[in-house]
């Protein structure tokens, strides 16, 4: 069904995912549909890149160019270097988003899960494109010191099952880090407490995935990390936001008296729940098109189960054809 002629009816809802996704040739389909769209992209990727080249000379790993092939080109399964896919996922988005806004498609809110808020809040006018990707090194800088330590596992069990069965496990470093649909929660820990999470699966129940992120996030143990982040991200200059954003931590929307500073950080020790930021962000906009900007549409799927009938959209799951009749491109 073409996206378009919903646009003049309906008020817009971007969605940014979080880190449980595969930024691997994401943007291949959309980066050869347009010449315009290219330069789109190209302008995304080169601010991207400004800062992965100002890291390199201060001695990170990560060098110019990797983003690029890693958005570009097509999953080749390779171990991914540290940091890469976060900055690969904040990076799609951010392409994403432009893409849509620069086709006259504008959001009336924006809805950031998890690592996903830094993406929504360049589009909120919050933070420039490179203070975004300054913003997600600094937290993957700060992640740094517990890296491999531990992960996260998408459990396919509603809240209260998910907490019943933490509770039988009982242990202390097993936490719930996300609640993401009535079907799809997240816990965070140690290697070792998430096998125990994996072992007391039930037969016949899908097992546990885990998210491979690098660490645990979402972890009330990790307070220092919070604390790291706060110490660099306060020199990353930021503005008042321009759009109604909403977050999965404070499950409702920004106020002019938040600290956004501290709200960032906060999604570094602090549980998401997406089930009640929508319950409060629906009482507040009737009836919108929520646009995925993802690459697998999976924020969407929660927001169907969340919100039966809810009408989304996700671009990155569409076909060449698809997508140039969503965005009115000529063959």
């Amino acid at each position: 069904m073409p996206l378009l002629p919903e646009i003049s009816s309906r008020p817009i809802v971007f969605l940014y995912p979080g880190q449980g996704g595969n930024p691997q040739g994401s943007l291949q389909t959309l980066y050869g549909l347009s010449e315009d769209i290219r330069h789109t992209i190209d302008d995304v990727l080169t601010a991207v890149d400004s800062v992965v080249e100002e890291r390199q000379q201060q001695g990170h790993a990560l060098a110019p160019g990797m983003v690029r092939t890693l958005l570009l080109t097509p999953d080749t399964g390779t171990a991914l270097p540290y940091g890469l896919k976060q900055l690969g996922l904040y990076t799609s988005a951010v392409a994403v988003s432009q893409v849509l806004r620069r086709a006259g498609i504008e959001p009336d809110a924006a809805l950031g899960e998890s690592f996903g808020e830094i993406a929504a809040r360049e589009c909120a006018g919050n933070i420039t494109v490179i203070n975004g990707a300054r913003t997600a090194c600094a937290l993957n800088d700060a992640y740094c010191a517990v890296q491999d330590l531990g992960d996260m596992l998408l459990v396919s069990a509603s809240e209260e099952q998910t907490r019943a069965v933490l509770r039988e496990i009982n242990h202390p470093q097993l936490m719930l880090a996300t609640v993401n649909s009535p079907t799809h929660t997240v816990v965070s820990g140690p290697h070792d407490a998430l096998q125990a999470m994996i072992d007391a699966t039930p037969a016949g129940v899908p097992p546990p995935r885990e998210l491979n992120i690098g660490y645990a996030a979402h972890h009330p143990q990790h307070i220092a990390i919070k604390q790291a982040a706060l110490r660099t991200m306060p020199g990353i200059p930021q503005v008042p936001l321009k759009l109604t954003l909403y977050s999965t931590v404070q499950q409702r929307a920004y106020t002019p008296q938040d600290d956004l500073v501290e709200g960032m950080t906060d999604n570094t020790i602090k549980p998401c729940h997406l089930p009640n930021t929508l319950s409060v962000l629906s009482r507040a906009i009737h009836n919108p098109l929520f646009i995925d900007l993802g690459g697998n549409g999976y924020m969407a799927r929660c927001v169907s189960k969340i919100l039966p009938g809810a009408r989304t959209y996700a671009p990155l799951t569409q076909n060449a054809l698809d997508l140039r009749a969503d965005l009115a491109l000529k063959p």
